[in-house]
């Protein structure tokens, strides 16, 4: 998210610090400097990214997502490759350049041969 909400997010997930530590192995806090790279979450914003890294424990973690997601500003970006339950739309919404990318991909991979289920799911 950008820096300037990075405040009110780190806020929300101290906030569900409970429900997040049984799930956690490791969470980072990274700063990233404004890039023009279409899907980057730091895209011409300086932003900082919370990362976790869960336990093997994917129906806890997909039901604890959403709670996270809800809490944290409008303004982050899911990192589009990742786990997320944000739908499709949503996780588009949130990057600029998406229809680009999108057409940029339908042009170099016309016969649709890196795309799967996901992306399709995002709409690539």
């Amino acid at each position: 998210m950008p820096r300037s909400d990075a405040v009110a997010a780190l806020q929300a997930i101290r906030g569900l610090a409970d429900r997040i530590a049984p799930l956690l192995l490791v969470n980072e806090i990274r700063t990233v400097a404004a890039e023009d790279l279409w899907l980057s979450m730091a895209y011409r914003t300086d932003a900082v990214g919370l990362h976790f890294t869960w336990r093997p424990d994917e129906p806890a973690v997909r039901a604890l997502l959403p709670v996270i997601e809800a809490a944290l500003p409008e303004t982050a970006r899911p990192h589009w490759g990742k786990v997320s339950t944000l739908d499709g739309a949503q996780v588009r919404a949130r990057y600029p350049r998406w229809d680009d990318f999108a057409a940029l991909r339908a042009e170099l991979d016309p016969e649709r041969r890196f795309v799967n289920h996901y992306l399709e799911r995002l709409g690539l």
